[in-house]
């Protein structure tokens, strides 16, 4: 039987195991690892894209009964940086929308992750692996060496290394594999409980007024020059409240170094003083700081069997909780690689489909990079944050949840619009930056009516299922309502008969009459959103279409 050998005993690796136990039913799966390696926890934030997945692997129940549900992210974009302003413009979801989502606590998620993966009989060694010697097994496997906690030495061969070792990064150091990321970051985080939670509502919240839900089950997002702050409510391992508490920085942008919670509190003072009357009502649980903590790999995959996964391959921003998103993308492209080399169909040209889909992922995290040059522009951030939005939830999310993310035409067409650029040659990340700085040159006072919540109006509330005939009607509508926002933009400028202003009304007014006939093309051709068209054999996926990589219900 053939066999994938799994390095790593974390949330990564746990994942991976039960997918290709499930996925791959003739494949032996072995997951190699010490669960009582001490390890810093984070991802405790989930999106619609990742709960999709986890619940495709069967956790549905367990997210449902042990974990709260998360409506949405909230922005507090704040009027005034000062500690005596506590006016804030509110952005959060107008109500419950057909994708779920979650906030873990991940303690007491990853503990019962692993009695799943092991009621699924998958092979778990508590052991670490000290060598990996590729391709020198018999029959051209690759052949392991373990030692045990009671320093016990073993091997094993497998067909196929997948290391989950996180910020150890075992292949990428033998391999020689490490790259410096475009930016670097900086973060400290903190849970708290007995807290007293009344103390959020003491800001005064310019947003719209519902019943839909309580805005507390979010996840909160505060923002200052240079850094963005997280609050995520989350049930305790007894039940009761806890919350996680963090601050996520550019170190060049921020001299000072964050690493106790003094520090912590004395930076979020300047700017959010209800964050630290938060904190001081509570108890602290633990804290956690990493600091410059970004990085890459040269390579992510390999035809020759070994992959990279999770934090092995690369570090990201959880801005958007994006960091379980991308282990529930990577796991199941190993996967179809995995199935097409059992077919002897992978090709080098799908691995680089592949590893193209992830360069545009690191694009994004480098568009994001320079959300923290704006994050104390609350008008700025607040409108570059819905458009964030809105090409999540018409482009990513139905991308993903079709499993076009397994097609190397669709891979490279993802990767062709997020292109990666070097630091110095980076754009700026605002929508239609000119037409932004404009309306701050011709409104010096913020009001909350320049930043208006339009969630109602970004989000894709039809989305529910995986479809790939509604794909091009997604981006159909992505690009109407892109052209109404710019619109509605324009609107906010104080125009008068200069040069300048005619330069703007005129490429503006042509890039929203563009948009709506990318709107009206796409209706009517839907075929054409496929740029390179249909992938032949050997670039499709092994999956099929409509989500069929996430079919695993027989193959429990």
């Amino acid at each position: 039987m053939k066999r994938i050998a799994i390095m790593g005993a974390g949330v990564a690796g746990h994942l991976a195991a039960l997918y290709f136990k499930k996925r791959l039913p003739g494949v032996e799966v072995i997951l190699i690892g010490r669960p009582d390696r001490k390890r810093p926890i984070v991802g405790e934030s989930t999106v619609e894209l990742t709960t999709h997945f986890f619940k495709g692997l069967g956790l549905g129940r367990l997210l449902e009964e042990k974990h709260y549900h998360k409506y949405g992210l909230t922005y507090y974009l704040k009027l005034r940086h000062n500690p005596e302003c506590r006016n804030y413009v509110v952005h959060e979801a107008p109500g419950v929308i057909r994708m779920p989502a979650y906030n873990l606590n991940r303690f007491s998620f990853d503990k019962d992750l692993r009695q799943i993966v092991g009621d699924h009989q998958v092979h778990m060694i508590e052991a670490d692996v000290t060598a990996v010697d590729l391709n020198a097994g018999e029959h051209a496997t690759h052949l392991l060496t373990l030692r045990s906690a009671a320093d016990e030495q073993q091997q094993l061969t497998a067909d196929w290394v997948v290391d989950a070792t996180g910020r150890n990064r075992f292949m990428a150091k033998k391999l020689k594999l490490h790259k410096e990321a475009t930016y670097q970051r900086s973060t400290f985080w903190l849970r708290l409980k007995d807290f007293d939670r009344s103390i959020l509502s003491s800001i005064t919240a310019h947003k719209d007024k519902h019943h839909c839900y309580d805005p507390y089950y979010v996840t909160h997002h505060f923002y200052g020059k240079g850094y963005w702050i997280w609050m995520i409510p989350m049930r305790s391992d007894d039940g009761n409240e806890m919350i996680s508490i963090g601050i996520t920085y550019r170190p060049d942008m921020i001299e000072q170094k964050i690493s106790t919670l003094e520090a912590f509190k004395e930076k979020v003072m300047a700017d959010h003083p209800v964050i630290t009357e938060l904190i001081e009502s509570g108890q602290l649980v633990d804290t956690q700081a990493m600091h410059n903590y970004m990085y890459e790999a040269r390579q992510y995959y390999s035809t020759e069997g070994w992959f990279l996964l999770g934090d092995a391959a690369f570090t990201f921003d959880p801005a958007n909780s994006a960091g379980l998103a991308y282990v529930a993308q990577q796991i199941p492209q190993v996967a179809a690689m995995i199935e097409k080399d059992i077919h002897g169909s992978l090709t080098p040209a799908y691995v680089n489909c592949l590893e193209s889909h992830i360069q545009a992922q690191l694009a994004l995290q480098d568009t994001w990079s320079k959300w923290y040059e704006v994050m104390d522009d609350p008008f700025m951030m607040g409108w570059t944050l819905l458009f964030a939005n809105m090409a999540y939830f018409h482009v990513v999310l139905p991308m993903y949840m079709t499993g076009d993310f397994l097609d190397g035409h669709q891979a490279q067409q993802f990767a062709d619009l997020l292109p990666r650029y070097t630091r110095e040659m980076q754009p700026s990340p605002l929508p239609f930056a000119c037409l932004l700085q404009e309306i701050r040159r011709s409104n010096p006072g913020l009001s909350p009516t320049m930043m208006p919540n339009l969630y109602s109006r970004t989000i894709n509330f039809d989305l529910y299922k995986a479809d790939n005939r509604a794909r091009p009607i997604y981006a159909s509508n992505y690009y109407l309502r892109s052209a109404l926002l710019r619109v509605r933009l324009m609107k906010m400028v104080k125009w008068s008969l200069s040069t300048r202003h005619l330069r703007l009304l005129l490429r503006h007014g042509c890039g929203a009459v563009q948009d709506l006939a990318r709107a009206a093309v796409l209706r009517l051709r839907p075929s054409l959103f496929y740029k390179y068209g249909e992938s032949p054999e050997l670039l499709k996926s092994p999956f099929g279409k409509d989500g069929g990589f996430l079919d695993l219900v027989r193959r429990a």
